[in-house]
């Protein structure tokens, strides 16, 4: 598998969850899990109002690793569906491309007592005690002594009994074994088999102080955890260390603040979560977001999670996502949400908990993986949503993902998916929609906005390239205009335009954008397999009953005919349009030193140099803003009239500008923001 096979800093950036899976009867729901990880049981939202009697929460049953899913069937066997490229399905073959449904992993109809996802690799925890693993075998995350990927289960060496409970990281995996102590191999870059070392590992080793006394274990990215007896974490590996002066540790070490009380542990990429016993939730890690006022050190001391005080009966932590299992069987999730891995049919990423528009009960079990999650039924369905760009999801539907969940069939069908995108008819009568100067109604954009400072000639398109507002203000970038003649220093971009269209023109257009344009009917999102998320095109509409985001990765262009029917607004010239000046505009520094050497930007002594125009403005003044992108400042019109910046709109592609000190020079770019933008 590609992402897996990069170096190591490309596998932080993409890495996965976790799967710990402990052993539970196939037939039926195990007694509370002693320890769910990113494919074990999770995710509870706040305490649903209900009378149905508390869940019993299952481990082991379930397990999604970052573009595949696998599930314990009653009869004790294994299927997986999703992504398969390095055999991680374990039906003998290594085809990366969707598989409808689910497939058998061969030689495990039966016998298997419960699974583990990690990366791209799965194991099975069999009734006899034993261990066998598939899949991406890169770093000896197989254990078998080998670092042959293989498409069907292999054993683990030296693990042929004794073992109780299993858990996959990204490219690790470790075994709890009876008598309470954990053994880890795979990937240790960063000490995250606990051996005391950093080599990787193709069998087997012992972590070192942890022979005896752990009752769970939870494997992630770079590091690895354990409950113990006593109820503490200890934890090993990238960003676990107890001594300030270090990151990583080779060897377990306590959590602080969690020496007891906890019942389960889940790890993800960065984040570490552990349920309380007073069924409140604690997490903490680097790369976990701290609040006003604290810093990102202050993240490894465990906070409680908003809004699960009580109630949870476990937990699941994914590569962007965690997610809490209630006492009543409802599902709440919280981080990423950009392939809708929530569940709650809107595409804002969340620092709380939120619950799942259709979960609010019935769910035994839960899985968070790459960018989906799945969930178990107490009547033995499995429903799944977020990305589906391999088919992990376990249907091979219209849309490359879904905020919904939707059923996995289990018997290996899958229905025919309908066109990415269709026509629907022409809606008639009046499409209601808001009036106001600022209601976006209907929006294209095509981005990313906030690398615009490196990039150069014909794909320099800050802001959205069409707007049409509530009162009927149109306001598009003149793309179909020529590129404005350089002045000196100053590399300019065409202008955004500015024209009004009355009732009836307002309501053809959304007319067209509703039914030929295919906005009425189009997925959340779409994206193929072969993406480059350099870049997406983006539109938005609110209008009549549609109130829809629609994200476009690319490959096929499922809205070409609405997309190129408002670039051409205005272009006709029926419709009477003036450049649009704005009162604010958005301003973007960057240091222009590397870029200049590396030739991304032309040299300034060809370009010329300008003065830094601002008195009372610094470098420092243009700050980074709270999404990636270069440093940024909204400038009122009367800062952005220096050195004639505004004239033609205002929108600057380039200009170089000599910083206070004389020394470093900046390229700055600068486009206007509209009524609608508050920052």
């Amino acid at each position: 598998m590609a992402p897996l096979r990069r170096p190591i800093a490309m596998v932080i950036l993409v890495g996965l969850i976790v799967a710990a899976c402990t052993a539970s009867p196939t037939t039926s729901p195990t007694p509370p899990a002693p320890s769910p990880t990113s494919s074990s049981p999770a995710s509870s939202s706040p305490n649903p109002a209900s009378s149905s009697p508390p869940i019993v929460p299952t481990s082991g049953r379930i397990a999604a690793g970052y573009q595949y899913t696998c599930v314990l069937t009653v009869a004790g066997g294994v299927k997986c569906w999703g992504s398969n490229d390095s055999g991680q399905l374990g039906n003998g073959t290594t085809n990366d491309t969707a598989v409808p449904g689910a497939v058998n992993v061969e030689g495990l109809e039966s016998g298997v007592s419960a699974i583990a996802a990690g990366g791209a690799h799965a194991c099975a925890l069999m009734t006899t005690g034993g261990v066998k693993c598939w899949g991406d075998n890169l770093y000896g995350q197989l254990g078998n002594g080998s670092n042959t990927d293989r498409s069907v289960p292999v054993d683990v060496a030296g693990l042929a009994s004794g073992v109780t409970a299993i858990s996959a990281g990204w490219s690790s995996t470790c075994a709890l074994t009876s008598g309470g102590g954990v053994k880890c191999w795979g990937n240790n870059p960063f000490g995250g088999l606990g051996d005391g070392t950093n080599a990787d590992r193709s069998v087997p080793v012992d972590v070192v102080g942890l022979a005896s006394g752990v009752t769970a274990i939870s494997a992630g990215t770079l590091h690895t955890c354990a409950l113990t007896s006593s109820g503490g974490v200890t934890c090993w590996g990238y960003g676990q260390s107890d001594d300030p002066a270090l990151f990583n540790s080779y060897v377990p070490v306590g959590v602080p603040g969690l020496a007891r009380g906890v019942t389960a542990i889940g790890v993800g990429l960065y984040r570490t979560c552990a349920l309380k016993n007073d069924g409140g939730v604690t997490c903490w890690g680097p790369n976990y977001t701290p609040p006003p006022g604290e810093s990102l050190p202050d993240r490894f001391v465990p906070v409680d999670v908003s809004g699960l005080a009580g109630g949870v009966a476990a937990i699941a932590v994914g590569e962007s996502n965690a997610c809490a299992l209630t006492r009543r069987g409802g599902v709440a999730c919280w981080g990423g949400n950009g392939y809708g891995q929530l569940g709650n049919l809107s595409p804002t990423y969340s620092s709380v908990p939120v619950a799942g528009a259709t979960l609010a009960n019935g769910v035994i079990g839960i899985a968070v993986g790459g960018q989906h999650i799945c969930a178990l039924t107490s009547g033995g369905e499995v429903t799944c949503w977020g990305s589906n760009t391999h088919g992990q999801l376990g249907n091979i539907m219209r849309c490359s993902s879904t905020s919904i969940p939707v059923a996995v069939p289990l018997d290996g069908g899958a229905a025919v998916p309908t066109p990415s995108s269709r026509p629907t008819a022409e809606p008639s009568g009046t499409i209601a929609h808001a009036t106001g100067r600022t209601d976006v109604v209907l929006r294209f954009d095509i981005g990313p906005d906030q690398a615009v400072g490196e990039l150069t000639g014909e794909i320099f398109r800050p802001g959205p390239e069409f707007t049409l507002y509530g009162d009927g203000t149109v306001i598009f970038r003149a793309e179909r205009e020529a590129q404005p003649v350089g002045e000196g220093p100053i590399v300019r971009a065409r202008p955004f335009m500015i024209a009004h269209l009355d009732e009836a023109e307002v309501q053809a257009l959304l007319r067209f954008a509703l039914g030929a344009g295919g906005l009425s009917d189009a997925c959340e999102r779409y994206e193929t397999q072969a993406v480059d998320f350099a870049g997406s095109t983006v539109f938005t509409v609110h209008a009549g009953s549609v109130d829809k985001r629609v994200e476009v990765f690319g490959g096929e262009a499922p809205l070409a005919a609405l997309e190129d029917h408002l670039l051409n607004v205005g272009s006709a010239g029926s419709l009477p349009t003036q450049v649009w000046m704005a009162d604010r505009y958005r301003g973007n520094l960057l240091e222009a030193g590397a870029a200049i050497e590396v030739g991304v930007l032309p040299d300034p002594s060809d370009a010329g140099v300008a003065p830094w125009p601002w008195p009372g403005i610094t470098p420092e003044d243009f700050a980074w803003p709270v999404d990636p992108g270069y440093p940024q400042r909204i400038m009122s019109a009367s800062e952005a009239s220096v050195l004639g910046l505004t004239r033609n709109g205002g929108v600057v592609q380039r200009i170089y500008l000599l910083g206070p000190g004389g020394a470093t020079i900046y390229s700055f770019s600068m486009w206007p923001m509209l009524p609608d933008q508050a920052s």
